[in-house]
């Protein structure tokens, strides 16, 4: 049991002490605001506060952060510690030389992006105005990280306090956005698509195309076995989201009518998790969130709790909250499109905390670090530098414990054509990540 003094417990304070202690580290943190019980307690202590006591305890001069409520532009000064940048300094007398808790609470909660006014593309927070990017550690989940921190101070302050083994997990998920490139496409979908490869010369893909809609080949997005076989036996390791909106601009999937396509999801859904794809157009259309849920609810037979908004449009805290109101209570969007890296700086899945509330919600937030279409399109890696740099990441996640979360479709792992070669990606990750997981 860790024990933390502070003058005022509030609920920044109480979530981000929760999130290092009892989640991270797996040791239960109490509070107290009673000087005198403070120091009649004799386990661990932690002292969040400037007050001073007799020795016993650790102490940590507190950044004003975990004790104001609403929105403020921040000093975003940093400190080297460990061989890295990190924020809020603290004082000479405080264990750390930066505050880890308002650091923590800062870089979770998406404090930021509360205050960002130039979005981009999509309206989405851009990877380049992040605190962690221009301090260059985005690649590190750095809260875990600092957790890990926290713990060899306690262990030296108490050897008989036992420092976590750091436990490695990862995940993957798959969005489908294109059940398949061909099958179960209108006849005037497949002569404007083959217009179009005519016109750009792409006549092996015209001619790929009219053999699958006259049943002579393999769709190259149908890779729904070669994931099953891939993950058989750990299909828990897994999770499919499904675009089910209705048919506009950026919402091109089959519609959800099609009988091929809903057996498609029974099929997996029997085997492996599945959660719904918010289309683009339920950013606008009041009810259509709620209304894509309940249509792969029907399909499934089952409740549908997880997320992942397509083309990953998040606004903060709107987004969280209407996927609340809807009824799911996991999300996966949190991660960039135009580059890899730790967005929420952690590597473990959150209870999502609204600024604009001041609570905690029953929202839990998976953030991934590597989707295929940022590493080939955005930062135009081949599949063996994309390779090295996930290989890299993942060693960093095991260091400090927590879950790596990749985002891949099942286009990108067809092998074919723009995607040749990615195959290899997917499957060295897989053994890899299988590898850390079990050792």
């Amino acid at each position: 049991m860790i024990v933390v003094f502070a003058t005022n417990i509030t609920n920044r304070l109480r979530y981000i002490f929760e999130l290092y202690f009892e989640e991270l580290l797996n040791v239960p943190v109490s509070f107290t605001t009673e000087p005198d019980i403070f120091q009649k307690e004799s386990g661990l202590k932690i002292n969040y506060s400037d007050q001073k006591f007799a020795v016993g305890q650790l102490d940590m001069r507190p950044h004003k952060l975990l004790f104001q409520t609403g929105l403020d532009y921040q000093n975003l000064s940093s400190v080297t510690c460990d061989e890295q940048l990190c924020l809020f300094p603290s004082s000479k007398d405080s264990f750390l030389p930066f505050d880890p808790f308002a650091a923590g609470f800062f870089i979770v909660t998406r404090y930021e992006e509360y205050l960002e006014r130039q979005f981009g593309k999509h309206q989405r927070y851009p990877a380049k105005h992040s605190i962690l990017y221009r301090n260059k550690v985005l690649d590190r989940p750095v809260v875990n990280q600092w957790a890990m921190l926290i713990a060899q101070k306690l262990h030296e302050h108490d050897p008989n306090f036992s420092l976590p083994k750091p436990a490695f997990k990862f995940l993957t998920t798959i969005d489908v956005d294109n059940a398949w490139a061909f099958k179960n496409k209108s006849l005037g979908r497949l002569a404007g698509a083959s217009l179009k490869s005519i016109l750009q010369g792409r006549v092996r893909e015209m001619q790929s195309r009219f053999r699958v809609w006259a049943g002579k080949g393999d769709d190259p997005y149908d890779t729904y076995n070669y994931i099953r076989e891939l993950y058989k036996g750990n299909e828990h390791l897994l999770q499919f989201f499904f675009l089910l909106g209705k048919s506009g601009r950026y919402d091109r999937n089959i519609s959800a009518k099609n009988e091929e396509l809903r057996a498609l999801i029974r099929s997996l859904a029997k085997d492996f998790k599945v959660g719904i794809h918010p289309s683009y157009r339920s950013n606008r259309v009041k009810g259509e969130l709620f209304r894509e849920r309940k249509v792969l609810e029907e399909i499934i037979g089952k409740p549908v709790l997880s997320s992942r908004q397509h083309f990953l449009k998040l606004i903060l805290p709107v987004t969280y909250r209407r996927l609340l109101k809807a009824g799911i209570r996991e999300d996966h969007t949190l991660g960039y499109a135009e580059c890899v890296g730790f967005r929420a700086g952690i590597a473990a899945p959150f209870w999502f905390y609204d600024l604009k509330e001041e609570q905690k919600t029953n929202l839990r937030v998976f953030p991934f670090q590597s989707m295929d279409i940022s590493l080939r399109d955005y930062m135009r890696k081949s599949p063996e530098e994309a390779l090295e740099l996930l290989k890299k990441m993942m060693l960093e996640v095991k260091k400090s414990g927590g879950t790596f979360i990749s985002l891949w479709h099942n286009e990108s792992l067809s092998d074919v054509g723009r995607w040749s070669g990615w195959r290899k990606v997917f499957e060295e990750i897989t053994a890899l990540g299988l590898a850390l997981e079990n050792e």
